[in-house]
């Protein structure tokens, strides 16, 4: 029998050179020689499995290319299957979370086989400088992962993963800055000034509006700031493949791989292990080993190590470990779980609402942990579908089956490789929006009203819906009409805040001066009767809050009134006078049409669901630096539904009722400040 790594030179050769595969002989890469050698009938095999010398229990014993796996006994012997008739390389396998996987050729019955483990250095190495994801354009060589992982990459590259450093909203946020040109910059209060830019080099931008380093540090405001002191850990998830330490980076200092790439290939499968108690990120909660032991292969500067889900990959080019911990929803909460603390300096939480002095921003892990499919479908079943058209990982069909084995994997079942897609929202066309939740309405007449009670159910994510970034909002508007035209609501549940408005008075304010009003525009007045107990994730669901430490005011819509015109001065004409009321919100009529830019809604008929944070000053929808507290947090949780009940002067014998539920990534007000792409996206509509 010879070793795995005796052949490796030749299996590189063939397939990542792309030459052709030599004559049968002595130099043929294990199992590949004249198949007629090949027993026909499967054996049992005794397989001796030592780590760092010593017998090892528990580790994995395999067939290259077998379904199926056995562990080590005690004295760490196991019996594997080995059986002639799975193509490609006949090749047995030992596994182990803790060292690199080792074969040895069985091209035939033989005496006990012994495959040594060898623990990896666990110290992450600094120097180490991140691999290259490459591009389905960029794919020369195997110092790119698309050299063989053609259609992981293709997925990836589209992927919100890849645009997280790069992503511009991000670094608005965390700059203060907006996406205006200069003119509209300076009409909009702003200031044009030249600064480092993302992504490299300096420039000027329209610095608009709060932001990371202009409110945590003090020698960035007004800016522009290049040697930032408090950077708010954004970099840690944004841009965690930054060379050098890892944690505590300037968002800024991403170029190249790093802001091009975002979160990548090299930086995923180099994370060991993740560590719920400490910090989010890189640095932190996601422990990242960078290689540094000595190379083995010519031309490379240090041994490769690479973290993945299969126990059975061989290509020294690799150093692969098996890791479950990549199939598991654990590894997404690296990033997708985030407490915190006050950030603004002098700032601090309400320790009687939070003892522990830090609330939560992200809980889509904790929200799937609370669920029905925790422990039966991890974050990966749904964000990363089973690609069926996938021979394996390393796209082993598109090769023509060349290297079956050592070099190119084995034939996986369909399914078994993962599209590196994370399919969500943002992803057009992966349906999640419209698998997510259901709208149902049910309509009555009474007393010349037309009622309509609409409930909108949480009826797919293991988590609740909106999750993520706490400025998402699902947003429920409803409507009735009569072939003359539109019904005029007149009582019922009305959007609250997070429906977004463009100006608010409260009772006793001038409600006939709107100077920031435009014709065609709506003052929607509400009544407010105490506030809605709804049940939300955590303290806001598990009994811990009130109804008023709940935080959502119940809002009745009172009527609205159309704008016609402005006078100078910021009077306003309008079709009707404003009726009385304790809050009036200007705002816009809503639309029927899919993908139109976010609307302020607040104060219609509807219902909206989101996690508002709250600034000290007391603005809500704040980005998260800002925040010392979450205002309320009605979001759906698995299964959960919410009815809203709408009242309309009934016209018609039969009226036509539509219900529109959207989702939307960010505040209305924010992004028209930052000038934001901002598109309500559909979820569900029903007519009834």
């Amino acid at each position: 029998m010879r070793a795995i790594p005796e052949v490796c030179a030749v299996v590189l050769m063939v397939v990542a050179c792309g030459v052709a595969a030599p004559a049968p002989g002595d130099t043929d890469p294990p199992g590949m020689a004249d198949t007629a050698m090949r027993p026909t009938t499967a054996w049992r095999q005794d397989v001796l499995v030592r780590l760092d010398g010593v017998p090892v229990a528990g580790a994995i014993v395999l067939q290259g290319g077998a379904p199926g796996h056995v562990r080590t006994a005690e004295d760490g012997t196991a019996v594997v299957e080995v059986d002639p008739a799975i193509p490609g390389d006949l090749v047995v396998v030992a596994a182990h979370p803790e060292a690199r996987s080792v074969g040895e050729d069985v091209l035939r019955p033989g005496p006990r086989v012994a495959l040594d483990l060898v623990r990896f250095d666990r110290s992450d190495d600094p120097a180490y400088v991140f691999q290259d994801p490459g591009t389905p354009e960029r794919d020369a060589g195997t110092d790119t992962c698309a050299h063989c992982h053609v259609r992981q990459v293709a997925d990836w590259v589209d992927s919100v993963h890849a645009r997280a450093a790069s992503n511009p909203v991000v670094h608005d946020v965390y700059a203060g800055t907006a996406r205006h040109d200069e003119a509209p910059c300076m009409a909009a209060g702003g200031s044009w000034v030249e600064g480092p830019l993302p992504g490299g080099g300096s420039g000027l931008r329209c610095r608009l509006g709060v932001g990371v380093l202009p409110d945590l540090d003090p020698a960035c405001d007004p800016g522009p700031c290049t040697t930032p002191t408090s950077t708010g850990g954004c970099a840690d998830c944004h841009a965690p493949a930054l060379d050098g330490v890892l944690g505590g980076r300037d968002l800024l200092e991403a170029r190249g791989i790093a802001f091009d790439h975002g979160i990548h290939c090299d930086l995923c499968h180099k994370v060991a292990a993740v560590h719920l108690e400490r910090p989010a990120g890189v640095g932190g909660r996601l422990e990242v080993v960078r290689p540094s032991e000595p190379a083995t292969l010519a031309g490379l500067d240090r041994a490769p190590l690479t973290f993945g889900p299969y126990p059975d990959v061989l290509n020294p080019r690799m150093g692969a470990v098996v890791s479950p911990l990549l199939q598991e929803a654990t590894f997404c909460a690296g990033c997708h779980e985030l407490e915190q603390a006050a950030l603004l300096p002098g700032a601090d939480v309400d320790r009687g609402r939070w003892p522990t002095g830090r609330f939560p921003v992200q809980s889509t892990f904790s929200e799937w942990s609370a669920g029905p499919l925790a422990g039966v479908a991890p974050c990966q079943s749904c964000h990363m579908p089973p690609d069926p058209a996938a021979g394996n990982v390393a796209d082993l069909d598109l090769l023509g089956g060349v290297g079956v084995g050592i070099a190119s994997g084995w034939w996986r079942p369909p399914g078994s490789a993962r599209r590196h897609t994370w399919d969500g929202p943002r992803r057009p066309g992966s349906a999640m929006l419209r698998l997510a939740a259901s709208v149902d309405l049910v309509t009555a007449v009474e007393a010349d009203q037309l009622v309509v009670q609409a409930t909108v159910r949480n009826t797919g994510p293991g988590h609740a819906i909106p999750t993520g970034e706490p400025l998402r909002a699902l947003v429920l508007t409803v409507e009735a009409s009569c072939p003359g035209g539109p019904l005029v609501v007149v009582g019922g549940d009305a959007l609250p805040a997070s429906g977004g408005w463009l100006a608010r008075r409260e009772a006793g304010q001038d409600w006939s001066r709107w100077p920031e009003a435009r014709p065609r525009q709506v003052i929607r007045v509400v009544r407010e009767e105490g506030w809605v107990d709804y049940v939300g994730p955590g303290p806001f669901g598990d009994g811990t809050f009130d109804a008023p430490a709940k935080g959502l005011p119940r809002w009745v819509v009172v009527g609205q009134s159309e704008v016609r015109s402005v006078l100078p001065g910021g009077e306003v004409v309008l079709d009707a006078p404003l009726p009385v009321g304790d809050v009036a919100l200007l705002g816009e009529p809503p639309t029927s049409e899919t993908g139109q830019e976010a609307r302020a809604l607040a104060g219609a008929a509807g219902a909206a669901f989101a996690r508002v944070l709250v600034d000290p000053e007391g603005r809500t929808q704040v980005p998260h630096h800002r925040a010392v507290d979450v205002q309320s947090d009605n979001r759906l949780m698995p299964g959960r539904a919410w009815t809203s009940t709408h009242r309309f002067a009934d016209a018609c014998a039969d009226p036509q009722v539509r219900a529109r539920l959207t989702w939307r990534a960010y505040p209305v007000a924010l992004a028209r400040e930052r000038s934001w792409v901002n598109p309500d996206l559909l979820v569900a509509e029903v007519v009834r």
